[in-house]
């Protein structure tokens, strides 16, 4: 996968239709995540905090346990081999569309 195709691996447009919490920086974003809940992912140079349904548009499943075992954060996840799952799954939707 190319650069720029990674840096928006975790975002495509029809995710305007859900109230996304956006953020410029990892600590604002990390910081909602922790006090409202939700599942952390990185765009381009910035990052949003989604809910589940926006999970499942993105064509996952939010209870796969490979998010709790991340953190529910793409951008800095607690365990490697479960954000290369969740991530080799995400490709699989995108290169299928």
């Amino acid at each position: 996968m190319e650069r720029k195709d990674a840096d928006e691996l975790w975002y495509q447009p029809d995710l305007d239709v859900f109230l996304n919490r956006w953020f410029s920086n990892y600590e604002d974003a990390r910081g909602s995540l922790e006090s409202e809940g939700g599942f952390l992912l990185p765009y381009r140079r910035h990052f949003y905090v989604c809910e589940a349904g926006a999970i499942r548009a993105l064509g996952l499943e939010p209870d796969d346990p490979d998010w709790e075992r991340i953190g529910r954060d793409c951008a800095r996840p607690s365990d490697a081999e479960a954000y290369r799952r969740l991530r080799e799954k995400r490709e699989r939707v995108v290169n299928d569309r």
